[in-house]
């Protein structure tokens, strides 16, 4: 599982928290909103 975001979110504190006590592995891909590559930006719209 990847988890995209900043961990100046809580949204994304929150689920990684979550993630590790559940013990499901995950990659963390650290991206401010602001730098999104336009990969990511094509998804969103």
């Amino acid at each position: 599982m990847k988890l995209v975001g900043s961990y100046t979110s809580p949204f994304v504190r929150k689920l990684s928290i979550l993630l590790l006590e559940k013990g499901i592995t995950f990659e963390f891909i650290n991206e401010l909103p602001i730098t999104r590559t336009t990969a990511w930006r094509n998804l969103t719209r």
